[in-house]
């Protein structure tokens, strides 16, 4: 999502939560993680609007970021001290509006993978979205600032069975390799599933699988585990414990409980830390005045 006024955004708001937010009743917003602290701001200036970021399987504490549309075909590896280690190019890609990215598993057992979607559409104009899989790249070293090639990207192209959406949250299932795409614009938004193995020749025809009391949905992420999920609004977060013999639509399908949140002047990226200590998320710089803030919620 490009840039907007601070006074237009708490406009876009207030209509949001008075028209479609639901109030949770007896809900705690401090019952399971503490409130916000700053880890870092980021020093790259090149990571100038900030639209997703998911903690690296392979590096522990350090945290792929990519741009919303416009930037290059490529990911920053930072650390918790806000430094950008490496500069991923994406070989033979484009970006026309990449909304979110996740880590996890895929089709090679053992070996950790991106998920990079370009799910974005705000107008929307396109048919088909494209959502890019690579392996994560094996580094000899994190020196601070280096440029490194991808390895083969995989292109997963879809479409969906009611129209055209926008969307800005894009999430893995550890447990299945299933992909879920969350819609972000409708006063109740959509759950989409690609279903693993996910055909890199055809393109896929997302069914509904849930439809959430809720709109401007701008992130999301589920654990590593799979047993947590949590989906990002432009003023809450919402949380879903997943029990065992759950799908997650199901386990988005009972109520959410609302976990912290310091409101970011644009924030559009949420992750889970890999060792369940808590989640994160990074605002998008809105002007020239605003840093990127990487924010971590702790766990208590």
């Amino acid at each position: 999502m490009k840039l907007i006024s601070m006074n237009l955004l708490l406009m876009v708001v207030l209509v949001a939560c008075n028209q479609t937010e639901p109030s949770l009743e007896n809900q705690n917003q401090h019952r399971l993680f503490y409130d916000e602290e700053v880890l870092a701001q980021l020093k790259d200036a090149r990571i100038d609007e900030a639209s997703g970021i998911a903690e690296s399987l392979r590096y522990p504490d350090h945290f792929w970021v990519h741009n919303d549309s416009g930037d290059e075909a490529r990911l920053f590896l930072i650390n918790r001290q806000g430094q950008t280690v490496v500069n991923l190019i994406l070989q033979g890609i484009t970006h026309r509006d990449w909304e979110d990215i996740a880590t996890g598993p895929g089709v090679e057992q053992g070996e950790s993978y991106i998920y990079v979607g370009e799910i974005g559409d705000n107008g929307a104009q396109h048919t088909y979205k494209n959502i890019y899989r690579l392996k994560e790249p094996v580094l000899a070293n994190l020196n601070e600032g280096q440029n490194v090639l991808s390895g083969a990207v995989e292109t997963i192209t879809f479409s969906y069975l009611d129209g055209n959406r926008d969307a800005e949250t894009l999430m893995v299932d550890s447990q299945t390799k299933d992909i879920y795409i969350v819609s972000k614009r409708e006063e109740r938004v959509q759950v989409y599933l690609l279903e693993y193995p996910q055909t890199l020749t055809d393109t896929l025809a997302l069914p509904v699988v849930q439809t959430l009391p809720y709109t401007r949905v701008t992130a999301g992420d589920i654990s590593a585990d799979g047993s947590e999920i949590v989906l990002k609004t432009l003023t809450s977060v919402y949380y879903w414990k997943r029990n065992n013999t759950e799908t997650i639509p199901e386990a988005l399908g009972r109520r959410a409980e609302r976990l912290p949140y310091f409101m970011e002047p644009q924030g559009e990226a949420i992750a889970w830390l890999k060792d369940g200590s808590g989640y994160i998320t990074v605002s998008e710089t809105s002007n020239a005045n605003v840093i990127p803030i990487l924010y971590f919620y702790r766990r208590k």
